[in-house]
């Protein structure tokens, strides 16, 4: 790029390099809203990170005397003999003039210290300053500090734009004589940029040239002299003339920019000023073109200005950011557009500043979490949230001899909470558990919610933590965990304004209930990585079908991207399809979200299912789609347009990237005559609503693309029948329909594998040519109806080995079955991430291939290669041993493969079938009822049972086969068979 203008402006040309020990991070919120932490002070490495003595103040050293939360050490300093002066800091080389930043830090005295105050105080150097020196208290003046607790001091600063130097120091305040105390964890976080940002390029065309700037279409561009001088003074500015359409106009590559990166927030600057008059009013636009590995041209508006004039330069200015989703951008053109299709105009004095950095990298934060026992007999750092009492109590322990126990309660909302600022990262997820006990034990019980308190920019929001509305706990004096893993924080936040809390939320009214809280854990969940030496699912069943996984935007970056393209050829999205999400309201479309996830897999060469265009029940549909919800003619009308103009922008928008559509999303209801849904589109259209789907998507999808009706249940013989009753109807009068998905949403009880496979069976046979898919499975690791059972975290490894059986039987029918499915496509891929947690209660459930932490479980083995399967390569064999007088003693044997322990092995039963010599009827006595019980089976482990057989009348020389029906893990079956004889 040719620039003899161009002027380069680093981003952080104000920060200088600071030591080791001080951990320099980044934090990335959204748009001007956003928060930075510059350095954060720990002095966790024993040293004092460049800290130095303030006013006569002895040295400062770090001390583990008394340590701060993450960290084994503190600052120590004692002030001089008049009790004046602390540790300090030069801050002139890390802080931006005309920027905003919080500054905190926490003050301890040491035991025996007397209380008094504390705060810390900038010295300034500034011309601007009485005698050329001000000094600043950031925060409260006095802030009462002592030596039972650590108290945070600090708050907002602005630096002035005319300092020369800033120095930081913590002083006390009140005391006359040396006095001694700690400071620690010392947080310093740009809150607001500089105005305008951090310039990093800057064009004024006055070196004659263009400065690096192209045609965007076909104009001219030329460096010229305007006929009114640039808001700067200069001579010079780019003419662009010779337009033919409007979006011509001067462009310029972004790429080629030096420190535009994505996930970076630019403001754009420029100023405009028509060649001649105008009485249009024409405006100027500041637009991106984007390519990339999924789009050859994305076009997005940044700014448009107000009017322009040949008299007046006139200023428009906006912000934009880009990412390196679903691939790293190959072109990336800013251009500057007038809505008039022919004048000619002139730019200059373009600026692109950064406003806000990329998002950090996750080692650059505090991720060594929190930890409260409550053993040292204070808070921990809890407090209350409006009023109750919160104290530390040894009247209850879940472990030790302390607790949290919260009191006089005047709000459901009012209960402990604790700071997480600077513990909990917008992006990062966490697991969070504590033990509770409520008081008095008298048997009622209470739904106790965890919850965040954030606040951005002044606004305040509660996300809870829990699912919604929490965990119920009995009062029953015993100890109740309360855990959630994988938590994903979501919520950026103000500098110091994020807060973990426990509440109670009763179904009405108010619940305040006293408890106890223990053993609190948060816990900062690293970024899993993937397998990458196991099979791909997709490719293993390649031969047989496409294997899709329902996806959401968390799915889209990072290991959850990488082992969604590594195992599945097709996507479905799970909720940025419908209608709620595209069309909230009529004519006005959001396909941001899907197209980033078609993105996704266009890039990867992975199949789209578009999930759904109309739902039967009225499930995530906008009201107005059904009108005033009446049949008459007029809301007919209506609804019929709606659905149309619905599907006929939604498919048309997706194209051809999407090869099937679920049309119409769980239609059938076997309790009703015609086998219908009786929902909002049928209240007004009848069973026509469908037909209206149907061909809407007919007409306005590419050739090609293939219309599914999606239900569940279909194993069931009543609902299976009025599925094919329905299809049947829809063909016989030329609706087109072209596949029906199952859904398969099972238990791990529940449907037999054999169900499956005869709803399959039966629709090809009753509906031939129809294409059937597996459209959203997944295997709840609960029977069907069971909604008290909860694992938690503590899953039973032999119930994942019975999921992974089942898995493998599923899979094995599949397979023979290949010739009528055409895909299976599993409703998410990892435990981390399911709607089972929150259906039909809310509890953790695990029932996907992947685990939460994205490592393959049984239920991958089973569908990829079942020989990896615990328990796999179970062996029998039968002993005949002498009995008393005319019986014998038969022992069967069960001996463990290598692949894992065989849980719950059982034989189902013993017969004996006669072969040979004369005909006679041993009589068999099993030690128990069948089935009996093996047990578990360690690796290569064996177990046997010993059954009496009585041969009174049979010929010595008689030969008998025993045949043994045995299973382990449930699902994994089979019979043993051997040759006997009863010869001493």
């Amino acid at each position: 790029m040719v620039a003899r203008n161009f002027t380069p402006v680093s981003s952080w040309n104000r920060l200088a390099h600071i030591s080791c020990a001080i951990c320099i991070l980044a934090l990335f919120f959204a748009n001007h809203l956003g928060a930075q932490t510059i350095a954060t002070y720990t002095f966790s490495d024993g040293t004092a990170d460049g800290w130095t003595s303030f006013n006569g103040a002895s040295t400062p050293v770090a001390s583990n005397a008394a340590a701060y939360i993450g960290s084994s050490y503190s600052l120590l300093t004692t002030t001089n003999s008049g009790g004046a002066g602390g540790p300090s800091i030069s801050l002139g080389s890390v802080l931006q003039t005309g920027a905003k930043y919080t500054i905190t830090g926490y003050v301890m005295l040491p035991s025996g210290e007397p209380a008094t105050n504390a705060n810390f105080t900038i010295k300034r150097s500034d011309p601007s300053c009485s005698g050329g020196t001000c000094y600043d208290t950031i925060g409260t003046y006095q802030v009462p500090v002592n030596s039972s607790g650590w108290t945070q001091i600090g708050g907002s600063y602005t630096v002035s734009t005319t300092e020369t130097g800033l120095t930081l120091y913590s002083q006390l305040v009140g005391v006359t004589s040396a006095q001694s105390f700690y400071l620690a964890n010392v947080v310093i976080t740009e809150t607001a940029p500089p105005p305008g940002g951090t310039p990093i390029a800057t064009y004024t065309f006055a070196d004659g040239g263009l400065d690096g700037w192209t045609p965007f279409g076909a104009p001219t561009l030329t460096n010229a002299a305007p006929p009114v001088l640039d808001p700067n003074g200069d001579t010079h500015s780019l003419l662009v003339s010779n337009r033919t359409a409007s979006f011509m106009g001067p462009s310029l590559n972004l790429l080629s920019v030096p420190n535009v990166v994505a996930g970076a927030t630019y403001q754009v600057t420029a100023y405009v000023l028509l060649a001649a008059p105008d009485s249009s009013n024409p405006t100027a636009t500041i637009s991106t073109k984007t390519a990339d590995c999924a789009t050859s041209g994305a076009f997005s508006n940044i700014a448009t200005s107000g009017a322009l004039s040949s008299t007046v330069w006139t200023k428009v200015q906006g912000t934009f950011s880009f990412s390196d989703l679903p691939g790293p951008p190959t072109g990336l053109i800013l251009y500057i557009q007038s809505n008039s299709a022919t004048d000619s105009f002139y730019i200059d004095d373009v600026v692109i500043s950064e406003l806000s950095p990329p998002p950090p990298n996750p080692s650059q934060q505090d991720n060594t979490g929190i930890t409260s026992n409550f053993e040292d007999g204070g808070l921990d750092g809890w407090s209350s949230r409006a009023g109750s009492t919160v104290t530390n109590s040894t009247a209850a322990a879940h472990s030790g001899t302390h607790s949290l126990l919260t009191t006089d309660r005047t709000h459901n909302y009012d209960g402990p909470q604790i700071n997480v600022s600077n513990k909990m990262y917008n992006g990062s997820e966490y697991n969070i558990s504590a033990w509770v006990m409520l008081v008095p034990t008298d048997g009622s019980n209470h739904v106790i919610n965890v919850s965040l308190q954030t606040t951005l920019d002044g606004n305040m929001s509660f996300p809870t933590v829990t699912a919604y509305p929490g965990i119920t706990v009995p009062a029953d004096g015993n100890w109740h965990q309360i855990s959630v893993n994988g938590y994903n924080m979501a919520s950026s936040y103000d500098p110091g304004t994020a807060f973990l809390y426990f509440q109670t939320v009763p179904s009405s009214g108010t619940d305040l209930v006293s408890f106890y809280v223990d053993d609190f854990q948060l816990t900062y969940v690293p970024p899993p990585t993937i397998q990458t030496d196991i099979p791909s699912i997709y490719k293993t069943l390649s031969p047989y079908f496409p294997v899709g996984a329902e996806v959401d935007t968390t799915d889209l970056s990072g290991p959850h991207a990488q082992l969604l393209t590594m195992h599945f050829n097709s996507i479905t999205s799970g909720n940025d399809m419908k209608w709620s999400s595209v069309e909230s309201t009529k004519g006005m479309f959001t396909f941001g979200t899907a197209d980033s996830e078609v993105g996704l897999a266009v890039c990867n060469s992975v199949r789209i299912r578009g999930h759904n265009l109309v739902w039967a029940t009225g499930a995530q549909t906008p009201a107005y789609a059904t009108g005033d919800g009446t049949n008459s003619p007029a809301n007919q009308a209506v609804v019929t347009a709606n659905i149309q103009e619905h599907i006929q922008n939604e498919v048309q928008h997706f194209g051809t990237n999407v090869y099937a559509w679920d049309v119409v999303n769980e239609p059938i209801d076997s309790s009703q005559p015609d086998c219908l849904v009786h929902g909002p589109f049928y209240n007004v259209l009848g069973k026509s609503y469908i037909d209206i789907a149907l061909q809407a998507a007919r007409q306005y999808a590419p050739a090609g693309t293939k219309l599914f009706i999606n239900d569940y249940s279909t194993t069931d013989p009543n609902k299976l029948a009025c599925l094919v009753k329905v299809v049947r109807d829809l063909r016989g009068r030329g609706i087109p329909i072209d596949g029906i998905g199952h859904e398969m949403h099972n238990a791990i009880n529940f449907p037999s594998t054999k169900s499956i496979v005869d709803a399959i069976e039966t629709v090809a046979e009753k509906l031939p040519g129809i294409e059937q898919q597996i459209t959203e499975l997944d295997m709840s690791v609960y029977n069907g109806g069971d909604t008290t059972s909860n694992y938690g975290n503590n899953i039973p490894p032999a119930v994942l080995a019975e999921q992974g059986w089942l898995y493998a039987d599923y899979f094995a029918a599949f397979r023979r079955l290949h010739r009528k499915i055409s895909g299976v496509t599993f409703w998410g891929f990892a435990d981390d991430d399911t709607w089972l947690d929150g259906f039909p209660v809310a509890r953790t459930d695990y029932p996907l291939p992947f685990d939460m932490g994205l490592q393959a479980k049984p239920a991958y083995w089973g569908i990829v290669d079942p020989t990896h399967l615990p328990g796999y390569g179970m062996k029998f064999s039968a002993s005949v041993g002498p009995g008393e007088r005319d019986t014998r003693t038969v022992t069967i044997t069960a001996t463990n493969g290598n692949a894992g322990p065989a849980y719950t092995t059982q034989l189902r039963g013993v017969r004996l079938t006669q072969i040979s010599g004369p005909w006679c009827k041993p009589q068999i006595t099993a030690p128990g009822s069948f089935p009996i019980l093996l047990g578990d089976l360690p690796t290569s482990g064996t177990a046997s049972a010993s059954f009496t057989v009585s041969i009174v009348g049979c010929n010595p020389n008689s030969r008998f086969v025993l045949s043994v029906p045995w299973s382990s893990a449930i699902y994994d079956t089979g019979r043993f068979e051997t040759v006997l004889d009863f010869k001493r």
